[in-house]
């Protein structure tokens, strides 16, 4: 269960999509819904506004007709990543929320878990800080392997969350329970947990499917835009050194 439970709280990770994707990221992406922004580490940049007009190092770049089409396909479809990337994150939020809601109530409990909330919603803002500033979406230049240890380092927070919050709150409010009703039963507690980790697993796998089907579509939509980006290169030169993917 602590596995299943933590990979649900895993959704919002950029990492945990690409490093699922198995894709490098070569130059930073940065996208605000309209414009395309692409910046190597030494600081220069190749930025396509909403009008197709493209400017590396801040000079613009004259474009023919078909030049323009293949770059607002792909400025298009880049952005494009955004409302999935976010709705990934919501369902994930939500099917843990959902999760942890439908435990307080099985116990009796509502006001049980709010501590475990509130730490599952303050992790999700801080992995998806790392890829929001000031409205635009980053998609930081990293390797497989770099976003894989990031992704490993989430599961662990992620995990932790479970092993001292949600297990503790959980151990307590069936205490409670018990105390109330019968008396507390060691052996009748041990049942308890056993019974609850089991309604927990059953709750993540009848919608976690529907994430998954969601994230791998993620990575169908990565690989379209490498795609594109193959065909963009080949007709725009100028962005030779602008790869954003390899996969």
């Amino acid at each position: 269960m602590k596995k299943l439970l933590t990979l649900s709280l895993l959704v919002v990770s950029a990492s945990g999509y690409t490093a699922q994707c198995r894709v490098d990221i070569n130059n930073e992406v940065r996208l605000d819904g309209q414009s395309l922004e692409i910046h190597q580490t030494t600081g220069d940049s190749a930025v396509v506004d909403e009008d197709n007009n493209l400017f590396i190092k801040g000079e613009q770049v004259e474009l023919d007709s078909d030049q323009k089409a293949a770059l607002e396909g792909y400025r298009e479809k880049m952005n494009a990543y955004i409302p999935q990337a976010k709705q990934l994150a919501s369902d994930g939020l939500d099917l843990a929320n959902a999760i942890i809601d439908d435990v307080a109530a099985s116990l009796d409990a509502p006001d049980a878990f709010d501590n475990v909330k509130a730490s599952v919603k303050t992790f999700f803002e801080d992995v998806e800080s790392r890829y929001y500033k000031d409205g635009d979406f980053i998609l930081p230049a990293e390797s497989f392997e770099s976003m894989t240890q990031s992704w490993t380092d989430d599961f662990a927070k992620a995990q932790e969350i479970f092993n001292k919050e949600f297990l503790a709150s959980a151990f307590e409010a069936l205490s409670k329970k018990m105390q109330e009703e019968d008396g507390l039963n060691l052996t009748a507690l041990s049942e308890s947990m056993t019974e609850l980790s089991a309604k927990v697993e059953q709750r993540i796998n009848e919608h976690s499917q529907g994430i998954e089907q969601k994230a791998e579509e993620l990575c169908d939509s990565l690989d379209d835009m490498a795609a594109q980006e193959d065909n963009v290169l080949k007709k725009i030169p100028e962005l030779k050194d602008y790869r954003v993917f390899t996969i």
